[in-house]
């Protein structure tokens, strides 16, 4: 006895332990990522009355349930993104002790696959760990509750089938139905709740549905008493009548949303078994923060799922006549397939007809997707146990058996957690599997919009996640207005958005759904000069300015420019010729097609300074990829604009435009020709003037990839920017010899400048070897120091070609200021970053 209660102890507090270790990772940065657009809209459609949450979600893709549940949660905490978030996560914390509850539950009483508390355990540690329910246990939507409340409809599914397993010889029916009515209650609730969650979440009580008649036929294959045959009548009663009362429960809500499902796009590529199931092992044990592609790690929870699969063999027995019959204690493996498969199969036939794959509507049966990892553990630790037992002495067997018990579980457990914390890093951290950022969104705009502006939202639906976030002034329109697209009306909404306007920053996402046509994107880039488009995870803002007047298409500055024989420039036109940091120069070109194309090209605009250093760039296909080459005719003239955004805290001064086309797959410049003479790989226009800014930038809009406040004498560097040339969007582009590493820091004057000021840049190695050393002076002197006024923000950017002789290895960039003329050191060296050289 007491030797129980120490083990129970033992189990309690390693239960504790990993409920800690799920609630905790589950709360870890829930904060640092914005919300989507489906978050945003579960944060404002919780936020109206009961009666207007079921309307609107008669619309949506989804039952109320989550959504009645976020609208009192956030009465009693707030609509913050941890408020909001945190029921998620407490969901996500629970799910993980009724995966423990469960797989103890399933673990049927089999030696080759470990004890019920040890696969509890076992499967629990893997859902506390697993990057899957962590990530959907950190979003503000249903996924998470659906799963919670499928494994809990399963869970009182398999009590109730355990207790009408042991209770099939009892008489006093009475009082062991009313005993059992707490389970009958609660699986009904359960199994309505689910339902009213996510549709899909039926596939959970198909399962079930089936397990039961397996069930029953396996139950009167080995039962012949007609005392245990009308038993079994009155479990099938007892079912058909709690299936009926969840059917019928459910059945209001399916009527109105009928039309809705059976409209439900497809909204996945077709599906290909092998695919499907490799891609669905990826995401069950590594979540989405991974590529998509075969990973050797994925090999080992392969045989760890199919080592679990095959535990249920030992519960098949074979009789004298050599005919194999089931074992009642098989069924708990059975419901175990059944939780995983039922749903999994039933996505992959429905696809064939609509696609319909995505990952998160099968997040509910990754509870047995863990139970039967833990199995696994467990089948094959006593597997080696007892391979091991037959190669030693007699007398060490007992501590060989425990010995492999106990390691092998060790090292599975090490191949399972560590990947998995891999993977959670790369989700918590690395910004390519972030969710959609309206939050940088809107506090970029913010940040730089000015009177006049306007923000349009393509599809009207996500103007209440930019709005959780945007708290400035700008009008806010939402186009189209229905779908499909009416594109008259779409047209007179768009002339009137840019109606006095200096720009638009357009909000674009699931533009497939909203504009299939692209009529939006494509009427605005006719009518107005795209400057900027980025990507925030799956959401674009593309930045326009509006022209003072309308587009005449006529040339204001005519040119003859060939460009490989193939296209001419016929001229350009550039109606502003003096901007201000920030603001967007307007650029119009002309081209004329000399000859087919077979080959795509991008146009590229480069604004730049005396150095070459860009500060305004624009590489686009024409028409902003409406007007491709490989469709241009002989003859045919396009009209082509272009915004170049000047970055902000250039500094005043002339700068060059240069333009011309690159091929698409090569990169390759197209010539520009003089005859049969190639003079160039580009073409210079006039050069425009930058003015001085009229007030500091924001430090967000600067783009400083590390942030410093170093003063010396009476500027500070603010921070700085280090890439390779021409790979600034891939920061971890390897760097190797004769490469050129470009380095932009960011000055502000503290009061107006008494002295100018020169940089020493030096490139050691990591013995304190320089080997590289370069002097110069902020903006390469195009900009003196002490022209700059006080609180002034200055961009200064430099080349550092690394030697071609350079061995790989780790270095460090050194920056050191002096006073100029005496070279008065002002203050010390700072290291600014380490570079490593393949």
């Amino acid at each position: 006895m007491r030797l129980m209660h120490k083990g129970r102890l033992r189990v309690n507090v390693l239960l504790i332990l990993v409920l800690l270790l799920a609630l905790g990772l589950r709360l870890y940065r829930i904060e640092a990522q914005s919300f989507w657009n489906d978050e945003g809209t579960s944060v404002a459609l919780a936020g109206r009355d009961l009666a207007t949450i079921a309307r609107n979600a008669v619309n949506d893709i989804h039952p109320p349930l989550y959504y009645y549940l976020l609208h009192f949660w956030l009465r009693l905490f707030g609509s913050s993104e941890l408020a909001v978030r945190s029921l998620s996560a407490l969901l996500g914390t629970l799910l993980v002790l009724l995966t423990f509850a469960l797989g103890r539950l399933l673990a049927a009483c089999v030696p080759l696959c470990g004890t019920g508390d040890g696969v509890g355990l076992f499967a629990a540690l893997f859902a506390a760990l697993s990057p899957f329910q962590v990530y959907y246990s950190q979003e503000a939507r249903m996924y998470i509750l659906s799963a919670f409340l499928g494994a809990l409809s399963m869970y009182a599914f398999a009590r109730l089938l355990s207790g009408w397993q042991e209770k099939l010889a009892v008489t006093d029916e009475a009082r062991s139905s009313f005993q059992r009515l707490p389970l009958y209650v609660g699986y009904a609730l359960s199994s309505i709740l689910l339902l009213y969650t996510h549709y899909f979440a039926a596939t959970v009580i198909i399962a079930q549905n089936i397990a039961f008649v397996c069930w029953i036929l396996f139950t009167l294959c080995t039962r012949h008493g007609r005392g245990q045959r009308a038993q079994c009548g009155l479990c099938l009663v007892r079912w058909v009548t709690l299936e009926a009362l969840i059917t019928f429960s459910y059945l209001p809500w399916l009527l109105l949303a009928a039309r809705q499902l059976r409209t439900w796009p497809a909204i996945s590529e077709p599906l290909h078994l092998p695919q499907f199931a490799l891609d669905l092992l990826r995401v069950f044990s590594l979540g989405l923060s991974v590529e998509s592609r075969p990973n050797p790690v994925l090999a080992g929870f392969a045989v760890l799922l199919l080592s679990g699969i095959a535990a249920p063999l030992a519960a098949l027995r074979v009789d004298t006549q050599n005919q194999i019959s089931i074992s009642p204690r098989f069924m708990p493996y059975l419901i175990s397939w059944l939780y995983l498969f039922g749903p999994v199969c039933t996505m992959y036939a429905l696809s064939l007809r609509r696609p319909m794959y995505n990952p998160k509507f099968l997040l509910l049966c990754t509870p047995s997707f863990h139970i039967l990892l833990a199995q696994g553990v467990g089948l094959l630790a006593d597997v080696a146990g007892r391979i091991w037992q037959g190669s030693i002495a007699q007398r060490h067997i007992l501590h060989a058996r425990a010995l492999m018990r106990l390691l092998l579980p060790l090292i599975v457990m090490a191949s399972v957690v560590l990947p998995s914390l891999l993977s959670l890093r790369a989700y918590y951290f690395d910004p390519r599997y972030a969710r959609d950022d309206y939050r940088a969104i809107a506090h970029y705009i913010e940040a730089v919009a000015r009177e006049g502006d306007a923000i349009l939202i393509n599809a009207p639906g996500q103007i209440e996640t930019f709005a959780y976030y945007y708290h400035g002034s700008l009008p806010l329109y939402p186009l189209p207005r229905q779908r499909p697209l009416d594109a008259a009306q779409t047209e007179a909404d768009l002339r009137q958005v840019l109606s006095g306007r200096g720009r638009v920053f357009a909000v674009l996402w699931a533009t497939g759904e909203s504009d299939p046509g692209r009529f939006i994107e494509g009427w605005l880039d006719q009518h107005a000069y795209k400057a900027m488009d980025s990507w925030y995870g799956n959401v674009r803002l593309v930045v326009y300015a509006v022209p003072n007047e309308g587009l005449a298409g006529r040339i204001e500055y005519p040119v003859q420019v060939n460009l490989g024989n193939k296209v001419q420039l016929l001229g350009y036109s550039l109606p502003i010729t003096e901007v201000m940091p920030g603001d967007i120069l307007q650029l119009t070109l002309h081209w004329q097609a000399m000859a087919p194309m077979s080959e795509r090209y991008k146009v590229f605009t480069h604004v730049l300074d005396a150095h070459g250093h860009l500060v305004g760039q624009r590489d686009a296909e024409p028409g902003g990829g409406a007007k491709i080459t490989t469709i241009w005719q002989p003859g045919e003239q396009i009209i082509d604009n272009y915004g170049l955004l000047i970055l902000h805290a250039t500094p005043p001064g002339k700068y060059s435009i240069e333009i011309g086309m690159y091929g698409l797959n090569d990169g390759q410049r197209l010539p520009v020709l003089e005859g049969k003479r190639v003079i160039a790989d580009r073409v210079l226009l006039r050069p425009v003037l930058v003015l001085p800014a009229a007030a500091p930038p924001p430090l967000s809009v600067l783009g400083m990839k590390r942030q410093l406040h170093v003063q010396f004498g009476d500027v500070v560097l603010l921070g700085y920017d280090l890439a390779k040339l021409g790979y600034e969007h891939q920061p971890d582009a390897p760097l190797r010899p004769g490469d050129v590493v470009h380095l932009t820091l960011f000055w502000q004057a503290q009061r107006h400048p008494q002295e100018d000021i020169a940089l020493r840049l030096q490139l050691q190695d990591e013995k304190g070897t320089m080997r590289l050393e370069q002097l110069g002076r902020p903006t390469d002197g195009q900009y003196p120091t002490l022209q700059w006024n006080a609180g002034e923000i200055v961009r200064d950017q430099h080349n550092l070609p690394l030697p071609l002789d350079l061995p790989a290895g780790r270095y460090q960039v050194k920056l050191s200021v002096q006073c100029l003329p005496n070279g008065t050191a002002l203050g010390s060296a700072i290291v600014l970053t380490h570079l490593n050289l393949k």
